[in-house]
């Protein structure tokens, strides 16, 4: 049976905050929660989804920046591909900055950071040869002027790739997902599992409350904006000033299963999570991943999870 927990969840007023709040918080703690990490293994899988977006090799010895760049995940990659030396990059929450920092110094690779609002970036008109970023658009409140100041900061035949944005069809699987995950959690529990569970509480935000006050994981949800229909983003980034804009996908059966462990890893106290639980799901997500290069050829490109985003000026 389920023992509770109880969270206090804060709702902020607005979402600026809320994403600043949120990932604040969490930074610490986030390579951890999404499985992230900095090795070969990584750098390649990295180094893929670029290059799918680009639609060939990842330039060498341009200057490149990434937007909502968190704790490094796509930048320090393709630093550890050997396709990136030296980067920019930029985020609205300055825990995720001085994580990034510490991966980098880590690593050896040569970062530059600025704490910075997407509608606002602080880089000089036509500054970057290339502008980068992952899962990072659906937690913007306006798009069109994020994508005019990524438009504005790219010098002229310059081009821009976000990969790891949610579809539409991708996020309405999910969400199939996560259901039969959770029902597979309650008859566990019913059944005499015992999983520590946790107890949300919500209750409304005060700009007087700090850090200690909440547990702010579950804000989640609210930072969370959109989900993309990829022909209207693309006709969105037209809008914005691109020459050229056009998308590819990735994962179907991969992120449904994936959403399947990350439900059940988010829905259960992390006692309850072994390092072997996290080694097998992660390599049954690669190999059903697999499985989805070869049905790329065949499916439409909307039905798949993740958006990758490709812009030139």
């Amino acid at each position: 049976m389920f023992s509770q927990v109880a969270i206090h969840i804060i709702i902020p007023m607005d979402v600026k905050e809320a994403n600043i709040a949120f990932h604040d918080e969490t930074s610490r703690e986030y390579d951890h929660k999404w499985a992230i990490r900095f090795d070969d293994d990584m750098a390649g899988f990295v180094l893929f989804k670029f290059e799918l977006g680009l639609g060939g090799p990842f330039p060498r010895g341009v200057k490149v920046m990434e937007i909502g760049c968190g704790t490094g995940y796509a930048m320090l990659n393709l630093g550890l591909a050997g396709v990136l030396e030296e980067a920019w990059g930029c985020d609205i929450s300055q825990g995720m900055l001085d994580v990034c920092q510490d991966n980098a110094a880590r690593l050896g690779i040569k970062v530059h950071l600025q704490q910075a609002d997407a509608e606002q970036l602080p880089y000089d008109d036509e500054s970057f040869d290339l502008v980068i970023g992952h899962a990072v658009l659906h937690h913007l409140p306006d798009l069109r002027a994020s994508l005019r100041e990524i438009h504005r900061v790219l010098k002229p035949g310059g081009r821009c790739v976000v990969a790891g944005e949610p579809t539409v069809a991708g996020h309405r699987l999910a969400r199939v997902a996560k259901g039969l995950a959770n029902f597979g959690i309650r008859w566990y529990a019913r059944l005499g599992g015992r999983l520590a569970k946790k107890r949300v509480e919500f209750r409304q935000y005060r700009p007087s409350d700090g850090p200690e006050d909440h547990e702010l994981q579950e804000l989640e949800f609210m930072v969370d904006i959109h989900t993309f229909r990829p022909r209207e983003l693309c006709e969105m980034a037209r809008e914005a000033g691109f020459r050229e804009a056009r998308f590819e996908s990735e994962e179907l059966l991969s992120s449904f299963i994936g959403w399947i462990f990350r439900t059940v890893e988010n829905s259960v106290s992390e006692e309850n999570i072994s390092d072997r639980w996290r080694w097998g799901a992660y390599n049954t997500y690669k190999r059903v991943r697999s499985w989805d290069e070869k049905l790329y050829r065949y499916l439409p490109r909307d039905w798949f999870y993740n958006l990758i985003l490709c812009l030139e000026k």
